[in-house]
């Protein structure tokens, strides 16, 4: 047992000395989603807000709306700054608005807003 460690130890030191530093991989992309308001009156914008994590700055990010199986992307977007986003959408429909926001193949989880 003592051997295996003093082995383990030994290579160890010898990159060490030899400059060799550990890999770091880069964070997977991910968003969340935050919504300003659990109630919004018909017409009146929603606040969203989020962090974008492994998205470079100046990304565009989309808001979309479930409709029945499929999401319709709205108008709505917001350039990623410092790691997060803000941005208002209108929303015309009454009933629960189910919205993701969305760079890419990245999609946030869900968040559901009271339209009244």
């Amino acid at each position: 047992m003592n051997v295996r460690i003093a082995t383990v130890s030994a290579v160890s030191a010898v990159l060490l000395a030899a400059g060799a530093t550990a890999a770091v991989a880069a964070p997977a992309p991910a968003l969340t989603v935050k919504a300003g308001a659990a109630h919004v009156q018909l017409g009146d914008a929603v606040t969203l807000t989020g962090k974008a994590t492994g998205i470079k700055d100046g990304s565009k990010v989309t808001v979309q709306i479930k409709d029945g199986k499929k999401w319709q992307t709205l108008p709505g977007t917001a350039k990623v700054k410092k790691g997060a986003y803000k941005l208002a959408e209108k929303l015309d429909d009454k009933g629960v608005a189910v919205l993701r926001v969305k760079d890419g193949k990245t999609v946030s989880k869900t968040v559901s807003v009271d339209v009244r």
